[in-house]
């Protein structure tokens, strides 16, 4: 318990946290309450029988996603950057607690920042189109939309902590981490066959519940699918910062 509410003071006491979510969410306020307010209900809700609607505006512009997964690796990486990652390891000599402990930071923030966001976008995307006379999703349709993006900030933001867990130069991972995910991860999505929904970019996709698109994976099977990437980057780059000199 002490690990984890050191590692939960050094979040929240670091002005880029909350510089960072601040923006991410006036800029997912600013869309859903722009598009769904200005935007004729005909395009929101899409042609009949599409997998279109209010349930793409719940999902966002990702801009909070991204910021999540910059977040991951600020997390694991900031220490190394500023020379303090030798007096927290001096004081978990094993390591893999500390790190353990910033797992479950990533975690819990990514879901704080899930319920800033379903608070955010339900109150005004939902409440504007409602207002508006739209046909309104079924509630358990639009739970599930929210639920997948609450999970999905708190496992992105546990994918970035792997990857600067991994890289642990900070500038670095945070390159590696955006191109990986938003470049390269889409790029298999182009062979044939299925292959492209294991990967993370596909598998938020559904489990978002997959608005917009027809991937074969569900919601619970793409929360696995990205959770399973998630925990692979986090088991590597435990591993390396265990074995590794903190000087390297």
């Amino acid at each position: 318990m002490n690990l984890l509410r050191s590692e939960w003071s050094k979040l929240w006491t670091t002005r880029t946290t909350w510089v960072m979510l601040g923006i991410a969410l006036l800029g997912e306020a600013l869309f859903a309450g722009l598009y769904v307010g200005l935007t004729s209900l005909e395009e929101i809700e899409g042609p009949v029988g599409e997998p279109e609607g209010l349930e793409t505006v719940a999902t966002g512009v990702g801009l909070l996603l991204v910021m999540m997964l910059v977040l991951g690796v600020l997390i694991a990486t900031t220490e190394f950057r500023h020379g303090t990652a030798s007096s927290t390891f001096l004081a978990t000599p094993k390591r893999w607690p500390a790190l353990l402990a910033k797992l479950g930071i990533a975690l819990l923030v990514g879901v704080v920042a899930g319920l800033a966001y379903v608070i955010v976008n339900g109150g005004l995307a939902v409440a504007l189109f409602a207002e508006r006379g739209g046909d309104m999703p079924a509630t358990g349709d639009l739970i599930e939309v929210y639920a997948g993006v609450v999970v999905s900030y708190a496992v992105i933001c546990a994918f970035g902590l792997g990857v600067g867990e991994v890289v642990r130069n900070q500038v670095g991972a945070i390159i590696a981490a955006i191109a990986f995910f938003f470049v390269l991860s889409p790029l298999p999505e182009l062979l044939p066959g299925s292959i492209g929904d294991y990967f993370p970019a596909q598998a938020i996709g559904s489990l978002h519940g997959n608005p917009e698109g027809d991937g074969s994976l569900g919601q619970v099977s793409g929360g696995l699918v990205l959770a399973a990437w998630a925990t692979t980057l986090v088991a590597l780059g435990t591993f390396l910062v265990c074995r590794r000199d903190v000087a390297e």
